[in-house]
C-alpha cells in the first residue's frame, strides 16, 4: 500500500496524480521502449530505512537524505529548500511559475509526493569554487523499495562550480527503484561543469530527472556516463532562457547483458543567439537495450540559434537493440540546426588489421570500442574522474564481451 501520511496539499495532489497514472508503461509514447509496468505489481517499501554508509564525498545523498560533510567552500551555502526560498522572496514567485516539460512523467509527481528531504547547494554571486565538489549518491534497502531523492543546485551570477556525482548501490541491497529529481538554476555569466557517473547494481532501477535553467551568458558542460544498472533512464531538460547561452550535453552508455539504458533529452531554446551541442555515444553488448530520444525546440524569439545533435552507436552483439528518435521543432527562420543518428557494427577491416598484427579478437574489439567512446571521455577535464571512468569502461567492455 502506498504511503499516504503527507505533510502538504501539494504532496497530496501529486500523489493523486501518480495514483491515477501509475508507473510508465510501453503504451506511453515517451516510455515506449523503457516500460516500468512491472513496478505497478510489486509490494514496495515506500519509506526505506535511513542509510549511513561511509563516504569521503563532501555532498552525500543516502536513501534520499542529502547532507554536506566537512567545511563548505567560501561563498557556498547548503540549506533546506524552504529556508532558501525564505531568503529569496523574489525567486519564490518565479519558482512557482516554472514549467518543466514532464513528458507524461508520473515519476516526477511520485517524487514530489514522497520526497522527505530537499536541500539546496547555493553558490553565491561571483564565487568560483576552486575544487570540484563530489556527490556520492547511494541507495540500499532490505526489501524491494522505492527511494525518492531531490536536490536543488543554484548558481548566482558569475559563479563557477564543478560537481562530480557518483551513483551506486550499497553491496547486498535488495531490489531498488531510485527516483532522483534535480533542478539546477544557472544565473547570468555563471558556469557549471557537471559529471554524472552511474554505476549501480544489477537489481537497481535508477531514474534521473535533471532540469537545468540557464540565463544570459551562462555555460553548462554536462556529462552522463551510464555504466551499470538493470534499468537506467535519464530525463535531461535544458531551458535556454537568455541570450548567448552555451549548453553542452555529452553522454556515454555501455549497457551489457540484461541491462536497459535510456537517454531522453530536451533542449528548449527560448531566446536568441544561443548554442547547444549534444554528443551521445553508446556501446551495446549482450542482449542490451538502448534508447536515445533527443528533442530540440527553437521558439519564435530564438533567432540565430545554433543547435546540433549527434547520436552514434555500436552494436557489439547480434542480440543487442538500439532505438533512436532525434527530433527538431523550429519556429524561427534564422537558425542553424542539425541532428543525426547512426547505429552499426564494428568495422571488419579494422578488426582484420589488428588481428593480422597478432592482437587477439577480444583485445582487438576492446581497442576499437575504446577508440569509439574516447571522444566523449576526453572532453572531461577533471583528470581523476577521467582516469576512473576510463578504467571502469574498459573493465565493463572486457567483461561484457566475454559473455
Amino acid at each position: 500500500m502506498l504511503y499516504t501520511e503527507l505533510s502538504s496539499a501539494t504532496q497530496k495532489e501529486a500523489l493523486e496524480r501518480f495514483k491515477a497514472k501509475g508507473f510508465p508503461t510501453n503504451k506511453w509514447e515517451e516510455w515506449k521502449y523503457a516500460s516500468l509496468k512491472s513496478w505497478n505489481e510489486k509490494d514496495l517499501d515506500w519509506t526505506p530505512a535511513s542509510l549511513h554508509e561511509s563516504s569521503t564525498a563532501s555532498l552525500q545523498t543516502q536513501n534520499g537524505n542529502t547532507t554536506f560533510q566537512g567545511s563548505l567552500p567560501a561563498g557556498v551555502e547548503f540549506i533546506s529548500f524552504d529556508a532558501f526560498l525564505a531568503s529569496n522572496p523574489a525567486l519564490a514567485a518565479k519558482w512557482e511559475q516554472r514549467l518543466p516539460i514532464l513528458d507524461q512523467n508520473s515519476l516526477y509527481d511520485l517524487n514530489t509526493a514522497l520526497v522527505a528531504n530537499t536541500q539546496v547547494l547555493w553558490v553565491k554571486s561571483g564565487v568560483s569554487v576552486d575544487d570540484a565538489i563530489t556527490h556520492d549518491f547511494i541507495v540500499s534497502a532490505s526489501k524491494a523499495s522505492a527511494i525518492q531523492s531531490r536536490l536543488i543546485v543554484f548558481l548566482e551570477a558569475d559563479a563557477t562550480l564543478t560537481l562530480i556525482e557518483r551513483a551506486f548501490t550499497k553491496e547486498g541491497s535488495a531490489e531498488v527503484l531510485s527516483n532522483f529529481v534535480q533542478e539546477i538554476y544557472v544565473s547570468e555569466k555563471a558556469n557549471l561543469t557537471y559529471v554524472k557517473e552511474q554505476d549501480l547494481a544489477a537489481n537497481t532501477s535508477h531514474i534521473d530527472h535533471t532540469f537545468i535553467t540557464q540565463l544570459s551568458d551562462s555555460q553548462v558542460d554536462l556529462f552522463t556516463f551510464s555504466l551499470n544498472a538493470e534499468y537506467l533512464r535519464n530525463n535531461l531538460h535544458f531551458y535556454s532562457d537568455g541570450e548567448h547561452v552555451v549548453s553542452n550535453l555529452n553522454g556515454l552508455y555501455v549497457p551489457g547483458e540484461n541491462q536497459l539504458m535510456d537517454s531522453h533529452t530536451v533542449v528548449d531554446h527560448r531566446k536568441p543567439n544561443s548554442e547547444s551541442n549534444e554528443l551521445y555515444k553508446g556501446v551495446l553488448m549482450g542482449n542490451a537495450t538502448g534508447v536515445f530520444n533527443g528533442k530540440i525546440f527553437v521558439r519564435p524569439d530564438a533567432q540565430k540559434t545554433n543547435a546540433f545533435q549527434s547520436c552514434k552507436n555500436v552494436l557489439a552483439s547480434t542480440r543487442a537493440t538500439m532505438n533512436t528518435k532525434p527530433q527538431l521543432e523550429i519556429w524561427a527562420d534564422d537558425v542553424k540546426c542539425s541532428h543525426g543518428t547512426t547505429t552499426g557494427q564494428l568495422n571488419e577491416e579494422a578488426l582484420f588489421y589488428l588481428r593480422s598484427r597478432g592482437i587477439s579478437l577480444a583485445n582487438a574489439r576492446t581497442l576499437l570500442l575504446l577508440a569509439f567512446v574516447q571522444e566523449v571521455i576526453d572532453r572531461v577535464t577533471h583528470e581523476e574522474t577521467k582516469l576512473r571512468l576510463t578504467d571502469k569502461i574498459i573493465s565493463k567492455i572486457q567483461t561484457s564481451l566475454a559473455i
